[in-house]
């Protein structure tokens, strides 16, 4: 799954992303709070891996310099798949591009 569209924004300029991905007080792992949509592959049963870009802010750079991507097994705490999408005016269901929560 690829996870980078934000229902909340417009996406086609990655800056306006709000979907963070920060590191734990003890350094050890992440977190991931966000929206995406239209995230391709997501309702797949063989999908065991979400790729999720986000902003892992730092005032030190400039906004187009805040971007990561982090891989996110599917099944982890806080991960869930809301429902599907339709793309092109099509029902992409039930394996295609879904709404997800992370």
């Amino acid at each position: 799954m690829f996870g980078m569209t934000e229902p909340a924004v417009a996406s086609s300029d990655a800056t306006n992303m709000e979907c963070t991905i920060s590191k734990t007080e003890d350094g050890k792992s992440y977190i991931v709070n966000g929206r995406k949509w239209w995230s391709s592959g997501a309702g797949d049963p063989r999908c065991k891996i979400a790729i999720v870009m986000g902003i892992t802010p730092n005032k030190k750079k400039l906004r187009h310099q805040q971007h990561s991507m982090i891989l996110v097994p599917m099944d982890a705490p806080g991960v869930s798949v809301l429902r599907p999408m339709h793309v092109m005016g099509f029902d992409d269901a039930p394996h295609g591009h879904m709404e997800t929560l992370f």
